[in-house]
């Protein structure tokens, strides 16, 4: 089996390399990529809480502020597990069902 994985290309190296494991061939080509842009937060001590809608959104938020102490309600799993392998203490995953 063959299968053309379209997810950003951090993210689809990680997938084929899951797959191949499994004895599956895959062909990667990115549909979008992810850059984060050099902008500056309001100041983060302003807000009671974060959301994030991907891990890729968690992995921008960790880049422009180092405050972790803010509840960080995620879209679903893997988001909330990408912002706790940043550090962020309290998240909260709605699993995928907001």
């Amino acid at each position: 089996m063959r299968v053309l994985i379209t997810r950003p290309r951090a993210e689809a190296e990680r997938l084929a390399a899951d797959l191949a494991a499994r004895g599956i061939e895959s062909l990667i080509e990115p549909v979008l990529e992810v850059r984060f842009r050099d902008v500056a937060l309001p100041d983060p001590a302003r807000f009671q809480a974060f959301l994030c809608t991907s891990a890729n959104g968690a992995r921008g938020l960790a880049a422009m502020t180092a405050r972790r102490d803010a509840p960080l309600y995620a879209v679903g799993d893997a988001t909330a597990r990408a912002a706790e392998a940043l550090g962020f203490a309290k998240v909260v995953s709605a699993a995928g069902d907001g």
